[in-house]
């Protein structure tokens, strides 16, 4: 089965995950990258027929079943909810999604969606304790 996922380092043989579509609960048995994604074979799932049952599937795991991020590091659930306060504009709004480009990740914010890059040269600062995201965005950001 082929995962997309913004972490590959998530995925590994052994562990548990539950599939959307049909609640149904998973044991990675094997993991391969392909080309963008991984190609996931779950145990149990023997044959197209089975795989096809998990299409359009979104994949969950407990967070307590993955492995420890790096300092600095944070899950896109970790940032989902934060607000965002940059020094010259003030509060942006509340962080709705991230999304993932080649060259950066970006902080869905707000109302208006703003992405705001998650990039030290923005200043970008997390303080998980408090549940919010700091910035120093540039003149005419508010403009894009």
């Amino acid at each position: 089965m082929k995962v997309a996922t913004s972490d590959p380092s998530d995925f590994r043989p052994g562990l548990s995950v539950r599939a959307s579509r049909n609640d149904r609960d998973l044991i990675i048995a094997a993991i391969r990258p392909h080309k963008e994604r991984l190609l996931v074979l779950f145990e149990g799932v023997d044959d197209v027929t089975a795989a096809e049952t998990l299409y359009g599937s979104e994949l969950s795991a407990r967070i307590c079943d993955l492995p420890e991020l790096p300092p600095n590091t944070y899950r896109d659930e970790d940032l989902i909810g934060m607000r965002v306060t940059d020094a010259r504009l003030g509060d942006l709004g509340q962080v709705n999604a991230i999304a993932h480009y080649p060259h950066a990740d970006m902080l869905v914010v707000g109302e208006r969606s703003l992405l705001v890059p998650m990039l030290a040269a923005y200043g970008v600062a997390v303080d998980a304790a408090s549940g919010a995201i700091s910035t120093s965005l540039p003149l005419g950001f508010e403009d894009l």
